[in-house]
């Protein structure tokens, strides 16, 4: 380097002034008890466990519209001599099978049929078997070669049963027949 190079350069300016004090620190954070930070922590698990236990509990099986709608939906089938229709709401076993031609041969019989002021009650429900009351009256025409009519009062229990998911007759209460 030569003199001139130097001599562009500033010159020293002494020492730097002090630094101001620091700040005094912030005094040390109090922990919070442990006991608050467990208290804490139970209360969130109660509210979760509680949330989890409302939200995935069962429903109340009284609640369940459909036996009634079964019900409704066979004595639709009824009405319409729909035969077919009728066997699908009955619980699929053997018998099913068996009563098939005897029921399909007895409705050739009855040429009209009428469910009139009809009442579906759910009299119980345990979530897999049910009981449905149909009370009214009914009127019939019925033709073995001599035609029958009339109208009955009628009040009959439904059972059913669910099965994977879906709702069957398994049986029900005929009303007692009057000695003529």
């Amino acid at each position: 380097m030569t003199q001139e190079q130097t001599s562009s350069q500033k010159v020293d300016t002494g020492p730097l002034p002090p630094l101001p004090p620091l700040p005094e620190p912030p005094p040390p954070r109090r922990r919070a008890p442990q006991w608050n930070i467990i208290a804490l922590g139970a209360v969130a698990l109660v509210v979760a466990g509680l949330t989890i236990w409302w939200l995935t509990r069962p429903p109340d099986p009284m609640s369940d519209p459909r036996p009634v709608q079964v019900v409704q939906n066979f004595v639709a089938a009824v009405e319409a001599r729909d035969v077919s229709r009728m066997l699908s709401y009955i619980e699929p076993t053997d018998i099913k099978r068996q009563i098939s031609p005897e029921l399909r041969s007895y409705m050739e019989y009855i040429t009209d049929l009428q469910f009139d002021d009809e009442t579906y009650t759910l009299l119980d429900n345990n979530g897999s078997i049910a009981h449905v009351r149909l009370t009214g009256n009914v009127r019939y025409t019925v033709d073995y070669g001599t035609v029958y009519s009339g109208e009955r009062p009628f009040d009959t229990v439904f059972e059913l049963v669910l099965l994977e998911g879906a709702w069957y007759l398994r049986s029900l209460q005929l009303p007692a027949t009057e000695q003529q």
